[in-house]
């Protein structure tokens, strides 16, 4: 839709604010992008191939309920949504659609995570549609043991509080996950897709590489090495607390108002120039 209604809005000649979120421009706003008057980004300017002079670097916009993430806010997320306030969490998410990769590593991989960590509790987000076979999967790996300690999510409009919940997050690297993972200051192990458009996860991820905010792994990483790296994070606090500090200091809870107050002042400008 972005495309027919930048056309019209050209034709029209009313103003155009792109925003691209990952670090890649969009088709569509590479397309609609040559009329904009500015350019709204995600991620750091030097990632997108828009002039200097018009791009604004503003953050992703994210759920508003989000906020740090305290051990006192982390204890009443999980009494909102019903979790265990004793023991960890380990929560898996692979985004909207689902990640069958993650899907696949996580159940492998659970037996052993679960025999070393007897108080551990896994809430894995399958995506729509995969809920049902991801929680068969889980009950033929861990049997009578799965519904205590797996709770396997298709979908909720509750997605921040279980991250809040979490003591370790892994996720995929789309830009609003990792925005809000930021915001919240979570310790997080990020498996970036290389096989989205343009590999737009990828240089999502290269942040977190830099600064070493999170514990970034190749799509081909093997069971064996998650497992590890998952396990060195959920022993060691200090090294969640070290990542929780270098991820939140990419957090931009400001995103939605620094867009609003553009949006608001090139509508202001072209009220004035119709009125001239």
């Amino acid at each position: 839709m972005v495309v027919p209604v930048g056309f019209a809005a050209r034709m029209l000649n009313i103003p155009i604010v792109t925003h691209d979120s990952d670090a890649a421009a969009g088709l569509a706003n590479r397309i609609v992008g040559r009329w904009a008057k500015l350019h709204a980004t995600g991620m750091p300017p030097r990632y997108y191939p828009y002039a200097k002079e018009s791009v604004r670097f503003v953050g992703t916009p994210v759920d508003e309920r989000l906020k740090p993430v305290d051990e006192a806010l982390q204890r009443s997320l999980r009494k909102q949504i019903d979790l265990p306030l004793k023991g960890q969490i380990l929560m898996v998410a692979g985004g909207g659609l689902g990640s069958q990769k993650l899907n696949e590593l996580m159940v492998q991989i659970s037996p052993k995570l679960i025999e070393k960590f007897p108080e551990l509790h896994i809430i894995h987000f399958s995506g729509s549609g995969h809920q049902d076979t991801v929680a068969e999967h889980y009950h033929r790996e861990l049997g009578a043991q799965m519904p205590e300690k797996v709770k396997v999510i298709g979908f909720s409009s509750e997605f921040y509080a279980y991250t809040g919940a979490a003591d370790v997050v892994l996720a995929r690297a789309g830009a609003t996950t990792l925005a809000e993972l930021a915001i919240q200051r979570k310790a997080a192990v990020i498996i970036p897709s290389p096989v989205l458009t343009g590999g737009h996860q990828l240089r999502n991820a290269e942040q977190l590489t830099t600064l070493g905010a999170a514990k970034v792994l190749p799509n081909d990483v093997s069971p064996q090495k998650l497992f590890k790296v998952l396990d060195d994070l959920l022993q060691n606090k200090q090294m969640r607390s070290e990542l929780a500090h270098k991820i939140g200091s990419l957090a931009h809870p400001d995103a939605a108002d620094k867009l609003a107050n553009i949006l608001l002042q090139i509508n202001t400008r072209n009220a004035v120039t119709q009125q001239e």
